[in-house]
């Protein structure tokens, strides 16, 4: 059987490929394992607003990501296409975080400006028509950084149970699920290489039935909630 790389650079086909992937399993939440992650190193946070409104309320009690990514990176800098929102998180004292849409032409040279060593793009590719493309933008400009990425699992064990009765959840401003090869799919596309494929759950445990799905998707880690890759401009 052809390696998988040759599948994702579309050199390779098959209609029904039996793919088993490799993926790494955290007991940590997302914005434990993201904050983690981005610490002492220069991050560009890729779509950091959340809905203006929310903003101040998840700041106050501890959950908004990019407060949580500024006090652990060494510089973290923001950008979004919100402006309401941007102006929002400028008035709560954050400061490297500006609206930009990565297509513009200034965008190149504003991104060279931040400097980041890591990209970290969260749950962002799921809202947007052409994912691969703006993965791509991104790439092209900031060439030398490193990439992280995640998506809202398609295969996770809630989405499994919701189908099985017959029930879809979803928010509804996505434009797709991702499974394993799909996102690494997106990424060759992109043109960013060697992914290493990460799950988590998205917050800790809270309830009887939160711990089960918690210690099922650790000794599975294709039925977690979140699919992270790790990944870096190159070719397949």
């Amino acid at each position: 059987m052809p390696h998988i790389e040759t599948y994702l650079s579309g050199e390779a086909f098959s209609d029904d490929l039996s793919f088993r992937p490799r993926i790494i399993g955290h007991a940590q939440p997302r914005g434990d394992l993201l904050t983690g992650w981005v610490a002492q190193r220069r991050v560009l946070h890729v779509g950091f607003a959340d809905h203006a409104p929310l903003i101040a309320r998840r700041t106050a009690d501890g959950s908004w990501l990019h407060a949580l990514l500024s006090r652990s990176a060494l510089a973290c800098h923001g950008i979004d296409i919100d402006a309401a929102a941007v102006e929002v998180a400028r008035g709560l004292g954050f400061d490297n975080v500006q609206r930009l849409d990565v297509f513009a032409p200034e965008a190149r040279e504003a991104l060279a400006r931040c400097a980041p060593d890591l990209v970290l793009v969260p749950d962002v590719i799921e809202h947007l028509p052409d994912p691969a493309a703006f993965l791509r933008r991104l790439a092209q400009c900031l060439p030398q950084a490193e990439f992280v990425v995640s998506v809202p699992n398609a295969f996770s064990l809630r989405n499994v149970l919701h189908s099985a009765r017959g029930v879809e959840h979803v928010n509804t401003d996505h434009r797709a699920w991702f499974s394993p090869f799909t996102l690494l799919k997106v990424l060759a596309d992109a043109g960013l290489a060697g992914a290493e494929l990460h799950s988590c759950q998205v917050v800790a445990p809270g309830s009887i039935r939160g711990r089960l799905l918690h210690r099922l998707a650790l000794a599975r880690p294709l039925w977690a909630d979140v699919l992270v890759a790790r990944a870096r401009v190159g070719r397949i």
